[in-house]
């Protein structure tokens, strides 16, 4: 396993923040100082330590936000805006998102630390289907709706797969729509509202998999259940 992969599986700091620490020379490796966030090791016997002190896998941590609007999915702002790291506050461990919601969509995110969970759930091969309600306007036809169960051809020539699309309500001008992706290019949803002639008004990921919003709060966050935790290892 490569030297920033290792300190990232461990829960020590994302890999791109390991690459970082090892270049500048915080780790080593059986004592001995790597500044190669490619040097290859055994996790299973090499010791890892990051500014002197060991690096140990660290006890799993899966949380649930409700992400509100004007919300950002990031660490830290240079605008100075709010993040999802403001709302889950000292959990004492480095965590992060498994995929994005856009600073104007709301809903569900999940974090963890637990990295191959992550990294599987974003992974495009995984299918790992996601549910959006969404508000979208102008009242979209029958063939658009059609476009989308079978595959929309967003802006940048790309078709998507098959979209789960049912229809919860409709208004003269907007219909608000359960939208279920299995892939996640950037911003999807919005470019395939987008492909069908409408607009999105409201978007609020509702879930993950098995793993639902429910009556959570916005900007409240929970743990996972360990029957969520079950079902979503089975996704």
């Amino acid at each position: 396993v490569r030297l920033a992969r290792a300190l990232s599986k461990r829960g020590a700091m994302s890999r791109s923040l390991a690459a970082e620490a090892v270049k500048a020379g915080r780790v080593t490796v059986n004592g001995r100082r790597v500044t190669d966030p490619e040097f290859r090791l055994d996790p299973a016997r090499d010791v890892l330590a990051l500014d002197g002190a060991p690096v140990v896998a660290r006890e799993p941590i899966y949380l649930l936000l409700n992400k509100p609007v004007d919300v950002v999915t990031t660490r830290s702002d240079e605008h100075g805006r709010k993040t999802v790291y403001d709302l889950i506050g000292e959990v004492g461990q480095w965590v992060f998102p498994v995929g994005r919601l856009d600073r104007e969509s709301a809903g569900l995110l999940l974090l963890t630390n637990d990295t191959a969970l992550g990294e599987r759930l974003t992974n495009p091969a995984s299918k790992a289907p996601k549910t959006y309600r969404v508000k979208v306007a102008p009242l979209p036809s029958d063939e658009g709706l059609d476009q989308l169960r079978k595959g929309a051809k967003l802006d940048d020539g790309y078709v998507t797969l098959p979209a789960q699309i049912e229809v919860e309500k409709t208004n003269p001008s907007s219909a608000w729509l359960l939208i279920t992706i299995v892939e996640g290019k950037n911003r999807q949803v919005r470019r395939m509202v987008k492909a069908i002639g409408a607009r999105v008004e409201t978007l609020v990921r509702v879930a993950i998999g098995p793993v639902k919003l429910g009556d959570l709060a916005a900007g409240a966050v929970r743990p996972l259940s360990p029957d969520e935790l079950a079902a979503l290892r089975g996704v």
